[in-house]
């Protein structure tokens, strides 16, 4: 118990702490969230029709991107329940239209954005300057909606490669928590998310799936293994203290830059498809 005060009072000390709560089953959910979105990335392989995949993937990240909109805009807006639905409409708007590919994640980041201008504009009762709120609107929903709707365009463009970032940032998330939630310092659980993410890195550079060679599976790998601490930085950075209550933007936060720097690797690559 005196531990995990003692951390606790670590990460409330840190603005852009990344806390390891181990209250609850959250190994078992892991692996649920795992069996659900490789399950829904699989459907149109199963199903004999590609592009329920990346519809799959689409209505399932829409959903936990809207909660995570959601949580973001209760821990800066508490006393405007308001403020939280549209946030929420806004994650969930820009992420599902990502099933559509890569044309998908830019209408789906006009809608978020439209959403968020139309709220700022209606609702006069904020004390926060109009550009000021907008701001924290966006930091609440644009980024986990992006990182939703890029994983979704992933699945539809190449599936290999989307599942292949699945299995690289499960790895890393397992092997962060495994050990960061028993460390006092914020170096061994990162440290140890990219030694498990090398293990699978390097069963993709034996298999070589396409659209990778191996050299490109060491460029990608190197991306997810960088970006995804980063991405938990990051989500620190969009909510009002890293300590701050918010479980489905942090299922998310190593995809927030990593997937649209895949996908957008994934689109420059001439043999992709």
């Amino acid at each position: 118990m005196q531990k995990h005060r003692t951390r606790e009072a670590q990460w409330a000390a840190n603005r852009y702490s990344v806390p390891y709560p181990t209250d609850g089953p959250k190994v078992t959910m892991g692996v649920i969230w795992f069996a659900v979105v490789l399950s829904a990335m699989l459907l149109g392989i199963t199903s004999e029709n590609p592009a329920l995949g990346g519809v799959a993937v689409a209505v399932v990240l829409s959903v936990v991107a809207a909660l995570a909109g959601l949580q973001a805009g209760f821990a800066w807006f508490r006393r405007v329940p308001s403020t939280r639905t549209w946030t929420a409409m806004a994650a969930g708007l820009t992420a599902l239209p990502g099933f559509y590919g890569p044309g998908g994640v830019v209408i789906g980041l006009a809608l978020g954005l439209v959403t968020l201008t139309v709220y700022v504009i209606l609702y006069r009762g904020h004390r926060r300057p109009p550009i000021e709120l907008f701001d924290v609107l966006a930091r609440s929903s644009i980024p986990v909606g992006l990182a939703a709707a890029c994983m979704a365009a992933m699945t539809f463009r190449n599936l290999p490669a989307a599942i292949g970032l699945l299995f690289l940032i499960s790895a890393y998330e397992a092997g962060d928590f495994i050990v960061g939630s028993g460390a006092f310092n914020p170096i061994e659980g990162p440290m140890a998310g990219a030694i498990a993410l090398a293990v699978v890195a390097f069963f993709l550079f034996l298999i070589e799936p396409d659209p990778f060679s191996s050299e490109t599976v060491l460029v990608f790998s190197a991306v997810a293994a960088l970006g995804a601490p980063l991405g938990q930085y990051a989500a620190s950075a969009l909510l009002p203290h890293g300590a701050s209550w918010a479980p489905a933007l942090r299922r998310l936060d190593s995809y927030l830059l990593v997937a649209p720097i895949w996908l957008l690797l994934l689109v420059l690559l001439p043999d992709a498809h």
